[in-house]
């Protein structure tokens, strides 16, 4: 007899840009509600890209990673030629086989390895096979990149 975990699990598609919108909705209010500046935010995922993934999990992790680069990027000191640039652009794009979307900040350059090591954050990447990897930018800042599986729809002939 099948107990009901047995049962096949269907994932939703899920848009990344409109989870991501959300998310940036959420984030950016509960920072004026505390008081704390927001940053530029530029969203440039494309429509056409979905993830067949567990929408909260996704969801969690996308919002830590979204968090930690508006913290970081407040931090942000000034230039020399100019005021401080207080930025995060998320980019995504599609392979064969996966998604990446990356989240870079203007702040300082900090521990990206941090993030890696963040046991809970990896406990919620396993759970969606993803992968994060972590870079200082040349121009000041962190990108961090999560890949994320994905299926493409194909239609089959009869």
């Amino acid at each position: 007899m099948k107990s009901p975990g047995d049962e096949p699990r269907i994932l939703p598609m899920v848009p990344p840009r409109g989870l991501l919108e959300s998310i940036l909705d959420e984030v950016c209010a509960e920072r004026r509600g505390r008081g704390l500046p927001t940053c530029t935010v530029t969203l440039d995922v494309a429509d056409r890209h979905v993830l067949q993934v567990d929408p909260p999990t996704i969801r969690d992790v996308l919002r830590a990673l979204l968090a930690r680069a508006l913290e970081n990027a407040q931090q942000a000191d000034a230039k020399s030629d100019g005021p401080a640039v207080h930025e995060v652009v998320v980019t995504s794009i599609e392979h064969a086989d996966s998604i990446e979307i990356e989240i870079a900040d203007s702040g300082p350059v900090s521990a990206p390895a941090a993030v890696i090591a963040d046991s809970k954050l990896q406990g919620l990447l396993d759970i969606i096979g993803g992968k994060l990897t972590a870079a200082s930018c040349p121009e000041g800042g962190s990108a961090l990149t999560v890949r994320l599986p994905h299926r493409r729809l194909r239609r089959l002939a009869a």
